[in-house]
């Protein structure tokens, strides 16, 4: 019997963020609120990589994760990105900076486990949640990028925002309209 890829890469030694060899196919992913449920898988995905180009310290449990999510609160909305077969692969979130008609905004983050980078989930993740938020009033976007995630900042390129400003501790910050 062939094993899957999901138990190739539980298997392969490597760690808990290896890549497996194999993907199956990506689609049909899906976003949805990011819930306590999550938080094994989040402490499963979140390399020290990721850890470290969101500004946070690597979970050393999956209490730590627990306390990642539930500290969104009400100022920021988490989306899982879900994969049937790797469940929880990746987040989106974003948080209302003004509510202000004219100047309705709205900041971004995200991340994405790294067996999933370059493959286009984040980029079909942003442009879901960018439609929401143009529906939802939100008229400019901003996301927060350190110089040294490259990856990302074409990402934000490729999707129309553009670098407005080089703030302290080496992060750039990019927006975008939503018109």
């Amino acid at each position: 019997m062939m094993m899957s890829p999901l138990q190739q890469f539980t298997i392969s030694g490597k760690g808990r963020h290896a890549k497996p060899q194999i993907l199956p196919a990506l689609w049909p992913l899906s976003l949805d609120v990011l819930k306590v449920q999550d938080a094994t898988m989040l402490y499963k995905r979140m390399s020290e990589q990721t850890c470290r180009s969101l500004g946070i310290e690597l979970f050393k449990d999956v209490s730590q994760a627990e306390r990642f999510i539930m500290a969104a609160g009400d100022q920021q909305q988490r989306f899982a990105i879900r994969h049937k077969t790797y469940e929880l692969v990746g987040c989106v979130s974003f948080s209302r900076l003004t509510r202000i008609h004219v100047c309705d905004m709205a900041q971004l983050s995200y991340w994405l486990a790294e067996p999933f980078r370059g493959l286009g989930v984040m980029s079909w993740a942003l442009s879901s949640i960018l439609a929401y938020l143009k529906r939802t009033g939100v008229k400019h976007v901003l996301a927060h990028v350190y110089t040294f995630n490259q990856a990302s900042r074409r990402l934000l390129e490729c999707m129309g925002f553009k670098p407005c400003c080089e703030k302290a501790d080496n992060i750039v910050r990019y927006q975008r309209k939503l018109a």
